[in-house]
């Protein structure tokens, strides 16, 4: 009888820790993140697509949270938070990142067990970056056409700020290609821990690829090396096209050229099906990296 007392007392005791109520979170509230640029002139365009927040109190990830967000903290009292801007690098919802040219907010708060915090987050580009630009607002662009059946025009329909770089194909154009030409894209990394990007705005209702043209100095010319193969936004017969935006990293192509000595950009479509009435449309073309 004294056991069995003893074991009841035991058991009951167990289940006292076993059912202690934890501490309830903190919370924050994050709707998005309010991107500025601060020389239109050398940064373009505000387009922006911030898709995530990276969390960090007091140096410690969190966690990553798409937008908009109430963000449980299992913390309480004056805290040190580090926000990152983040993107779905190459348009892929599996690869998160840290978007490395967007500064991230520090901030101090007073976390408070079940209360919710709203927080406004501002950012900017970083400082010391290269930026080449193309917004499409001149005839001239930093492209070149080549050996294409069309040629790239300036377009007042399908637009999304101001005019737009527009290719329209039909069913006697075979092919487009375009390239820049560019010194300043030699510097472009070749490793794949260091950032280089390109931004851009599109609609399109036909793929169209996008690549790194390569040679070092025992290569007569350019060879291509494809980079992404950008899906149609839209289906072919829409009478208007959807936008997207998308954040391309170059270095997914340039890291396998560690001796080019030359780097430049194409973007191309192959049309060997005869496919009538594509269009694409190009806006707030953006290649940003740090020079070495």
């Amino acid at each position: 009888m004294k056991f069995f007392i003893i074991l009841i007392f035991t058991l009951l005791l167990g289940c006292k820790l076993v059912d202690k109520p934890e501490n309830a979170p903190s919370f924050i509230r994050i709707e998005n993140f309010n991107f500025h640029i601060t020389s239109s002139g050398q940064q373009g365009s505000q387009s922006n697509k911030i898709t995530d927040v990276w969390v960090y109190v007091s140096g410690n990830l969190e966690g990553v949270y798409e937008l908009p967000a109430t963000i449980p903290l299992h913390h309480e009292g004056s805290k040190n938070l580090s926000l990152y801007p983040g993107i779905k690098r190459n348009g892929i919802a599996s690869d998160r990142k840290k978007y490395p040219f967007y500064k991230r907010v520090d901030t101090t708060i007073n976390l408070i067990p079940d209360s919710i915090i709203e927080l406004q987050l501002n950012t900017e580009y970083e400082e010391n970056l290269s930026f080449t630009i193309e917004d499409f607002e001149s005839p001239n662009t930093i492209f070149d056409t080549i050996n294409s059946f069309t040629s790239l025009e300036n377009n007042q329909e399908n637009l999304y700020e101001g005019d737009a770089g527009a290719i329209n194909m039909d069913e006697n154009d075979l092919f487009f290609e375009m390239r820049t030409n560019d010194d300043n894209f030699d510097n472009f990394p070749r490793n794949l821990n260091i950032p280089a990007y390109i931004e851009l705005d599109y609609g399109n209702n036909y793929p169209f690829e996008i690549g790194i043209l390569h040679r070092d100095n025992s290569l007569p010319t350019y060879l291509k090396q494809a980079l992404i193969t950008m899906n149609p936004t839209s289906e072919i017969n829409s009478s208007s096209l959807i936008w997207n935006k998308t954040y391309l990293y170059i270095p997914d192509a340039t890291n396998f050229f560690p001796s080019a000595t030359k780097f430049d950009l194409y973007l191309s479509v192959s049309n060997f099906n005869e496919v009538n009435n594509i269009k694409i449309r190009l806006d707030n073309f953006k290649v940003i990296f740090r020079e070495p």
